[in-house]
């Protein structure tokens, strides 16, 4: 049960405690609430869990109707006349479990201690929620571990249950790939399994479709469309925003005895492997800039891309975001410093060298579709030979990342 309590924030500690002792019994569930002696935090003990939130951060998330725009979800606050060193003039709890914050330019805030516990900063509870609502926590995978980190679900179900599509999505956020057996042969059918989830992301291959396709196509700009082995890569490094992911549909397979295997190899795993064998290595590949390019002519439109990035892109807490790799798309421009060049040349070819070694190689059957990390996964494809039968033919989409974590909050309190 909760008790009503002012606390000003000049009061001394020991008054506060003499207010908290005449509750007596009724301090239970939640014991509760004054401000730090630094005055910039309200402490609320809950149960046996302290919980501390700023001052300044509580002053921010009012939810008056002057402060926060309910049927947006939006913080309306004018931040022209914020204060980023607010007071507290009193505090008071409710029956309903809320805490009332009165502030002492007047303003009124009021709280759900549920809401508030939802949103604790200690570093457990921020964890859990950055992997369970933010993002799946990835889970790393080398070619010995490939059969157990694939996951493959059946066309029908992903197209009409949200339970499997939830868990289709989820492996795919944790693992990097999955994949989809029995889909319809036809040349749409890889669209629509991105449109069941969120759209298509357009790029130059795109252009006047929402698929692209690759075979063996005379007289192309793209070394993807020759039958040639294809390295691994990742498409279109020459991006800012490079697409997220790809989806890759098999119509037609050349016979086996022609070739066209596909590669597959998780370059968080090898990123991470290049870290703990050679530091040094990893700290220039996650720090020198390349520049990636390409210049083409796609469905009659002319493009010029160029896009500078390491080839290990970093988040801002030292974990691997993105790989960018493609021996085809790397600029002869190497606008660095001389002293860089060389050891640059050496720890790229110890990550090659990873990267190669550890691809797994595999088939896709006519009606699999695979689905692909392109900010993470490397991938490639053994040299192939078409016959007058059977002429190896894949379509390609594009999504991305933003609209899969997306539908997965959508479909997770349904799941």
């Amino acid at each position: 049960m909760l008790h009503t309590l002012l606390s000003h924030t000049t009061y001394p500690r020991q008054q506060i405690a003499t207010r908290l002792k005449h509750f007596g019994q009724l301090i239970r569930k939640y014991s509760y609430a004054y401000v730090s002696e630094n005055q910039e935090n309200l402490i609320v003990d809950i149960g046996k869990q302290k919980e501390v939130f700023p001052l300044v951060w509580l002053r921010d998330n009012c939810k008056c109707p002057s402060c926060f725009h309910e049927n947006s979800t939006s913080r309306i606050i004018n931040w022209i006349d914020f204060n980023a060193s607010p007071k507290l003039e009193s505090v008071q709890t409710t029956n309903d479990m809320n805490l009332i914050l009165q502030w002492d330019d007047n303003h009124v805030s009021r709280f759900s201690i549920d809401w508030l516990k939802e949103r604790s900063f200690r570093e457990e509870a921020q964890k859990k929620y950055l992997a369970e609502t933010y993002r799946p926590t990835r889970i790393a995978w080398s070619d010995d571990t490939f059969e157990s980190a694939k996951k493959t679900y059946e066309y029908e179900d992903i197209m009409k249950n949200d339970s499997i599509l939830y868990n289709w999505l989820f492996d795919f956020a944790r693992y990097g790939m999955v994949f989809i057996k029995n889909t319809p042969i036809d040349q749409h059918a890889a669209a629509r399994v991105a449109n069941r989830v969120a759209f298509v992301k357009k790029t130059h291959y795109t252009h006047y479709a929402d698929e692209f396709e690759v075979k063996n196509t005379p007289g192309t700009t793209n070394v993807a469309y020759l039958s040639s082995i294809l390295q691994l890569h990742t498409d279109l490094p020459y991006y800012e925003y490079m697409p997220g992911i790809i989806l890759l549909h098999c119509l037609v397979q050349a016979d086996v005895e022609r070739g066209g295997d596909s590669l597959l190899c998780d370059g968080l795993y090898h990123a991470e492997k290049l870290r703990k064998e050679n530091k040094e290595a990893f700290d220039i590949l996650s720090n020198v800039e390349v520049n990636w390019l390409d210049i083409g002519n796609e469905h009659g439109e002319k493009y010029h891309s160029i896009f500078r990035c390491p080839v290990i892109r970093l988040h801002g807490n030292g974990n691997v975001d993105k790989i960018y790799h493609s021996v085809p798309q790397r600029d002869s421009h190497f606008t660095v410093n001389l002293k860089n060049v060389k050891p640059w040349y050496e720890a790229m070819k110890l990550f090659v060298n990873s990267i190669t070694r550890g691809a797994t190689k595999f088939r896709l059957s006519e009606g699999d579709l695979m689905a692909f990390d392109n900010a993470r996964l490397v991938h490639g494809r053994l040299s192939y030979k078409d016959s007058e039968e059977k002429k190896r033919h894949l379509i390609g989409v594009y999504m991305d990342w933003d609209d899969v974590f997306s539908k997965l909050r959508v479909l997770k309190p349904h799941n």
